[in-house]
């Protein structure tokens, strides 16, 4: 009696995919992208030239968001955008019914005449409670 055989051909196993530390570092950039986005937009822009009025004081505290910005030049600056007179008016009749408090972000050359003509307007508009945004002096 013969005996027929074949031979048995078992697949090779295929090497396995060496851990790989580019996904890690893809995953860290992509976050650090997200992070960048999201950080931008949380701020409006300042008008350009704007250096923050410093101070010595340490206590007090003003958020930076939904804040006005006085420049140099008088003007008054809301969410990255110069307000005119009308809108300058628009924005203390809306501000009039939403709160009392207000911060403001002072240029360090702005004149003491238009800050103070600032916070008399404030003042006849219902805001109880002004700061001002300024950064700590680094050699008071």
């Amino acid at each position: 009696m013969k005996r027929y055989t074949k031979p048995i051909h078992l697949p090779k196993p295929l090497p396995g995919r060496s851990a790989d530390s580019s996904l890690a570092l893809i995953n860290v950039v992509f976050l650090l992208l997200l992070f960048l986005l999201v950080s931008g937009t949380l701020r409006p822009p300042l008008p350009d030239a704007f250096e923050w009025a410093e101070t010595t004081e340490t206590e007090g505290e003003g958020q930076v968001r939904n804040t006005l910005v006085l420049t140099r030049t008088g003007d008054i600056w809301f969410e990255g955008e110069i307000l005119d007179e009308a809108g300058f008016e628009g924005f203390l009749a809306d501000l009039a019914g939403r709160t009392e408090t207000l911060s403001v972000q002072v240029d360090r050359h702005a004149k003491m005449e238009d800050l103070g003509r600032l916070a008399a307007r404030m003042r006849t508009a219902g805001v109880k409670g002004l700061s001002f945004v300024t950064i700590e002096a680094e050699n008071p």
